[in-house]
């Protein structure tokens, strides 16, 4: 584990240095990423057994310290007539929000039926992102 550590911390420093392609060596992190993503999903369920045996929820092991996290709840709502009636109505008011939030950028009021200002959404931007899709 320590010697794909440090050939990762080596690429990137690479890049850091203007050495080496920076989009290839993310290419080749994210291929890694999705790589060790499926390893861990092959073997979860072995390694959830296996702290089973711990008993404790938290424990101790080859210097590592594990924390057994239960799943949590997930609770619905579709099935409750009064939700999905309120919930239909929310998204009424949010595309009317929407609508005013656009109309706003160019400089345009969004009225109703009854001529009342549309308070309009406030937009916020994730960070921008990069994919990549190996064809090989």
């Amino acid at each position: 584990m320590m010697l794909v550590r440090e050939s990762i911390s080596q690429a990137v420093q690479e890049v850091i240095d203007g050495n080496a392609d920076p989009l290839e060596v993310w290419a080749q992190i994210k291929g890694l990423e999705k790589f060790i993503d499926d390893a861990k999903s092959q073997i979860e369920k072995a390694a959830l057994i296996e702290a089973e045996k711990y008993g404790e929820k938290t424990f101790e092991y080859k210097g590592m310290t594990f924390n057994k996290i239960e799943g949590r709840a997930m609770y619905k709502y579709d099935h409750l007539p009064m939700w999905t009636a309120l919930k239909e109505e929310m998204k009424h008011i949010e595309e009317k929000s929407k609508s005013a939030a656009r109309n706003q950028q160019i400089g345009v009021n969004s009225v109703d039926d009854d001529g009342v200002v549309i308070d309009p959404c406030i937009i916020t931007y994730t960070k921008p992102s990069l994919s990549v899709k190996f064809n090989f």
